[in-house]
């Protein structure tokens, strides 16, 4: 790519990105607005008007100042490259000369000014704004240096002729990024807010980095089985790029070696304890472990598929070798899903105990999306073997042909599917029924399962209603035109396989659903006899685990008065405190987090009868919702009523 049409392609990008930055912006200030009327001694520093036209001056000048120096310094090396300095095309050298010369010191004067009011008035570094433009700037200019990065790798690979341009960009954008990163560094986030901004460029440049490194390493590694399948079959090589150093395995190379730079940058180092963060367990569970297990799957079905192609003879190729030639990319595919998979559950488990109770709705969502996946592909296997099925016996009665090998692929899928759908629907759905019995009424109404059964429910009624309208209209359709036959049942094969796909599904599921609603019921009179008959104690305020007695307690709590007797409870404790997990594993239900931001705090350290009295301790408050604050060796327990 020429580099003054790239130039112009990043220049291009500064209206969206400004309109982003505004629309962001408008949602966070409209927040900050309604903390502010709580609040009225908030300084409002330089006010927001003023603020966003400095921010967004300082950041499309920065962008010309950066690109004008890029463009000056590749204009030097390309004519270094070339054997004199002021040899070659002038273009670059006028429009670097032109952004350096406006964007400089538009750039010096609006940051100058920025910077000293930061220093005058610290509630600027405080400012949503000014962390949208450094998080901003951070992801502008990755992305660039990522750009340039993977360029100049290929430079060194010699994939690619050198190019000033990407050596450039990587020295001045990757100094952008560096010096930025500093910035946000030093000023800390001191907000909610902030640390959201934060976690949101973290987490996606996080993910950016997990993928190219998956990519690339799954095709270096798919080149080196490549090459041991083609010497040990003996499969001739026609194209020319062959061996193991050719083209495209050193920029798969380059691509891995990118990603594991931003992937470690950011995961390994950055957010290395960030474990409190709901953002955290969407990347972990959402898109890590989810895309590893999917990645695992598909290369999986592959296999399975092709074998089964191979098994019943169907295959097309000229040679078993050449058939099995899927092998080497599958084997690389299923490998690096079954990295990314284990790698990232068991980072999931080892930060179990420090996550502060915000695992429970991921790792909830996560296991209701492999359910949908598993019920649907053992769906689609039914309704293909129901229609295979028909097909076969109108076969016997009519013209129909299906002679050969046409019987054989639609069994090859059904196989397929039945083999991955029965295990990943059968795993995940016996762990949410487990944990239903387990956890209760709080399982129970979950916004991920009432989402999931209504789904399933609502999808199903809609299948079997268009199905059974279709069948109608082929019934009447003939009937009327004195045409019945068996090409009206012959039309009629589809809907009927979808008929036969919900009416195993639909009926399981709304047994499941009336479960629910009888089990929610008994749960409440539960609840009303045991606040209706058991004696609770006067006090409001209880220090545990000095407040009660340990004997009898894990008995106690065994009981379904003390097990379903839920309330709100939220914990005041800093980030990372281990007091969460244990806790709701003795409740049975989810603890909500507020972060202690003073620095002197200690978290008292809990045995599990320690716990134990403290869930007999919230289950004996006479108040509906409950706070726990830390104080000295135990915990304090204040009841209350809301609203």
């Amino acid at each position: 790519m020429d580099a003054i049409f790239f130039v112009l392609s990043i220049l291009g990008t500064l209206v969206p990105v400004a309109i982003i930055g505004l629309i962001v912006y408008g949602i966070i200030a409209w927040r900050r607005r309604a903390s502010e009327d709580a609040h009225d001694d908030t300084d409002p520093g330089i006010g927001t008007v003023r603020r966003l036209y400095f921010y967004v001056v300082a950041f499309v000048s920065l962008m010309m100042t950066a690109s004008g120096i890029v463009l000056l310094i590749e204009f030097v090396l390309e004519g270094i490259a070339g054997g004199a300095v002021l040899s070659g095309s002038n273009t670059d050298l006028a429009a670097g000369v032109s952004l350096l010369i406006v964007g400089a010191p538009l750039w010096y004067f609006h940051w100058r000014y920025i910077q000293r009011v930061v220093v005058e008035q610290f509630v600027e570094t405080r400012s949503i704004l000014r962390k949208l433009y450094i998080y901003i700037t951070l992801a502008v200019a990755g992305s660039i240096l990522i750009y340039a990065a993977f360029n100049v790798l290929n430079w060194i690979f010699r994939t690619e002729d050198f190019s000033g341009y990407s050596l450039a960009a990587t020295i001045i954008w990757g100094a952008v990024w560096v010096w930025h990163w500093l910035i946000a560094e030093h000023e800390g986030q001191p907000t909610q807010d902030i640390r959201a901004i934060r976690r949101l460029y973290i987490y996606i440049a996080s993910l950016a980095g997990l993928v190219m490194l998956s990519i690339g390493v799954g095709r270096v590694f798919y080149f080196i089985l490549l090459e041991g399948y083609n010497a040990l079959v003996s499969t001739p090589v026609i194209s020319g790029d062959s061996g193991l150093w050719r083209h495209a395995m050193r920029e798969m190379l380059a691509v891995a070696i990118v990603g594991v730079g931003i992937w470690s940058l950011h995961w390994l180092y950055i957010a290395r304890r960030d474990y409190d963060s709901v953002l955290r367990q969407v990347y972990l569970y959402i898109f890590a472990i989810l895309g590893g297990v999917m990645t695992t799957l598909a290369a999986l079905g592959i296999i399975i598929h092709e074998f089964l192609t191979w098994l019943f003879g169907t295959y097309s190729a000229a040679t078993v070798a050449q058939h099995f030639e899927f092998l080497p990319g599958s084997v690389a595919t299923l490998a690096v899903g079954a990295v990314l998979w284990a790698y990232h559950w068991h980072r999931v488990r080892y930060e179990a105990d420090e996550s502060g109770g915000t695992t429970l709705s991921a790792r909830r969502a996560y296991t209701y999306i492999l359910t949908v996946i598993g019920t649907g592909a053992l769906a689609v296997a039914i309704f293909m073997l129901v229609s295979a099925a028909l097909k076969l016996i109108l076969a016997q009665f009519g013209d129909v042909v299906v002679g050969g090998d046409q019987w054989k692929r639609p069994l090859i899928n059904i196989i397929t599917l039945a083999i991955l759908g029965t295990p990943v629907w059968g795993y995940y759905w016996r762990n949410i029924q487990t944990r239903a019995v387990e956890l209760g009424t709080d399982e129970r109404q979950a916004t991920s399962r009432r989402i999931f059964i209504f789904a399933a429910l609502g999808i199903g009624v809609l299948a079997l209603l268009g199905s059974v309208s279709v069948l109608l209209f082929f019934v009447l359709r003939d009937l009327l035109e004195f045409a019945l036959s068996l090409d009206t049942l012959a039309d009629m094969t589809a809907p009927i396989a979808v008929i036969a796909a919900a009416a195993v599904f639909l009926p399981y599921y709304w047994s499941i659903y009336r479960q629910d609603r009888q089990q929610n019921g008994e749960d409440a009179e539960r609840d009303a006899t045991s606040d209706d008959t058991t004696e609770v104690a006067p006090q409001t305020e209880l220090d545990v685990p000095d407040a009660l007695e340990t004997s009898g307690v894990p008995a106690l709590l065994d009981t379904p008065e003390i097990r379903h007797s839920h309330k709100q409870v939220t914990l005041l404790a800093p980030a990372g405190s281990p007091i969460v997990a244990p806790l709701q594993d003795a409740l049975g239900y989810e603890v909500k987090m507020l972060l202690w931001a003073d620095t002197d705090i200690a978290t008292p350290t809990l045995t599990a009868a320690d716990h134990a009295r403290l869930a007999q301790a919230i289950a004996a408050a006479p108040g509906s919702r409950v706070l726990l604050i830390p104080d000295g060796e135990g915990l304090r327990v204040l009841s209350y009523e809301g609203e």
